[in-house]
């Protein structure tokens, strides 16, 4: 597999990973309150450019908490051993 190809399934198995993972921490929350700890949304909030006839808005949060870490790590040990 070449370089560009293996960093860009490198690239989906982290995403799926941590998606994974905060879906569970999520679902888990409940029962286990210590998988929804983190620090809170981290990001940018609202940036406009206004252009006049064009207004762009962007918005960028991640909301880390430690099962989307363990996601992201099982993902890691996952992307190695395949």
């Amino acid at each position: 597999m070449n370089r560009q190809k293996n960093a860009g399934w490198f690239l989906i198995t982290i995403v799926a990973g941590v998606l994974l993972g905060s879906l569970i921490g999520s679902l888990l929350g409940q029962a286990l309150p210590i998988l929804t700890f983190g620090p809170g949304p981290l990001g940018v909030e609202n940036v406009s450019a206004d252009f006049g006839i064009i207004t762009f808005h962007l918005s960028l949060m991640v909301h880390l908490n430690l099962a989307g870490l363990i996601g992201l790590i099982l993902a890691i040990l996952i992307f190695k051993k395949i």
